[in-house]
């Protein structure tokens, strides 16, 4: 959770509602910023915190200002898209211009971006549609899509968590990525599913087996899907390329898809000097 400041925290800085207070204080001191602009950054940082959209009064709370100060704040954020309020329940939440931020951040991240042009690539050789994800606190979380085949109707688009256990998606991180971070969404969907942990110990030795996670209608019906993951130099996974195709065990093992897939990721791997971190 993040740490935000005290009320008293931001005093020396230039509040923007004090007229002709930057002038003066930059010829002063240019080392203080604007208490406006860092006090929307502590209302955003706890927006980020709150997993589902947060009334008013909670939000208030977690950043300790008064529920009408945070009002103010938040009117001027929903206007610029970092915020957003839902119309029928009056939660707030992250806005669209906070989701872009977010995407742009992390696109500008080298491997994501190459990840992201083999993406379009094996989507047009491969036609099927695709997204890539990385790693987020509650689990995989989309941040690009691409189609080059027959459209897929479906509901997810960015910023859409992916289930951990029954996605193939989710499957490449649960294979790639060390047990003990993500054992709280393991646990969480094991709780929904009346999973056993052998059950789930059994779904990781078939992945890494295979080299790629495969899933066929579990998420949409009559839908086949691909997915590995693509590492960092230090052997972390930087994100997970996901391939969705229509047709039926389109891209189960032995089939050219498949090998097509697990071919090109390979060399990427090779390419970028990326190397999942041996079994501790």
């Amino acid at each position: 959770m993040t740490q935000f400041p005290t009320k008293d925290l931001l005093t020396d800085q230039v509040d923007l509602d004090a007229p002709d207070a930057m002038s003066a204080t930059d010829a002063a001191d240019t080392r203080k910023g604007i208490q406006s602009v860092e006090v929307s950054g502590v209302i955003i940082a706890a927006l980020c915190d709150f997993k589902f959209p947060v009334p008013l009064k909670d939000l208030a709370a977690a950043v300790d200002m008064s529920p009408a100060k945070v009002h103010r704040y938040l009117a001027s954020l929903v206007r610029i898209g970092l915020a957003w309020q839902d119309d029928q329940t009056g939660l707030y939440g992250l806005g669209p211009m906070a989701l872009r931020m977010g995407i742009s951040a992390i696109e500008r991240n080298d491997v994501v971006m190459r990840a992201g042009r083999l993406l379009r690539k094996l989507a047009i050789e491969l036609r099927s549609s695709g997204h890539l994800a990385i790693w987020g606190e509650r689990g995989p979380v989309l941040i690009r899509t691409e189609h080059g085949g027959p459209p897929i109707i479906s509901t997810m688009g960015l910023g859409t968590v992916m289930p951990l256990l029954r996605s193939a998606t989710g499957q490449a991180f649960l294979s790639a990525m060390p047990r003990s971070a993500i054992e709280h969404v393991i646990h969480a969907e094991q709780d929904i599913l009346h999973w056993d942990d052998a059950t789930v110990d059994r779904l990781i030795t078939d992945t890494r087996a295979r080299g790629a996670a495969v899933i066929e209608g579990d998420i949409v019906p009559g839908l086949s899907a691909i997915s590995a993951p693509v590492f960092n130099l230090d052997g972390a996974v930087a994100c997970c390329v996901t391939l969705m195709n229509p047709k039926a065990d389109y891209f189960q093992p032995g089939h050219p898809a498949f090998d097509t897939f697990r071919t090109e990721i390979d060399a990427f791997t090779q390419s970028w000097g990326g190397d999942p971190r041996g079994e501790d």
